[in-house]
């Protein structure tokens, strides 16, 4: 039975494979992605079209002004994809490796978005094509946000961690003896 079980789910997973790539998705991906000059210090969400095709992810800004910000990330460069609260967290915790990429250079404090219920927030820290560790993150409509995960999931052949951001807290044990 487990033998006839985990041939099941494999040829599943070659076949969800093969479909994914044989069946592309014909329109990109409407959504708000984080723009940065670093020259002006903005930082702001704008925008943008994601287009996941070839193993790559193309983010594509709308306006021809953020044009020197659209990026193609390689699948197998994504070191992690985080979502939900826990991409809030890394964003909004100045301790965290993610934010230190993102916004250490301009220095900004506090929060630079909204959280827009019409929205599937995405961080997605990956290495550039020179190897240099970076971040990005996308705001793709909620409508479109399974569809894409599953997309993600197979070019980046990584899990997308939505679990709740970690706070410190301190247990009482009772007294010491």
């Amino acid at each position: 039975m487990n033998k006839l079980l985990f041939s099941s789910l494999a040829i599943a997973y070659v076949a969800s494979n093969l479909l994914v790539g044989a069946v592309a998705r014909e329109k990109p991906y409407e959504g708000k992605c984080l723009y940065i000059d670093r020259e002006e210090q903005e930082q702001t969400f704008k925008p943008c079209q994601v287009n996941i095709q070839q193993k790559t992810l193309a983010v594509n800004f709308e306006n021809e002004k953020y044009q020197d910000n659209n990026k193609t990330i390689s699948g197998s460069g994504v070191v992690e994809i985080a979502s939900g609260e826990y991409a809030q967290k890394l964003l909004s915790d100045s301790g965290s490796v993610v934010s230190g990429i993102l916004f250490a250079p301009i220095n900004l404090v506090g929060r630079i978005f909204v959280p827009d219920r019409n929205y599937q927030q995405y961080i997605i820290d990956y290495q550039d094509s020179r190897g240099k560790k970076t971040a990005t993150s996308l705001n793709i409509n909620r409508s479109d946000a399974p569809e894409f995960q599953q997309e993600l999931t197979v070019i980046t052949r990584k899990l997308i961690t939505f679990r709740s951001g970690q706070t410190r807290t301190t247990i009482d044990i009772g007294p010491d003896f």
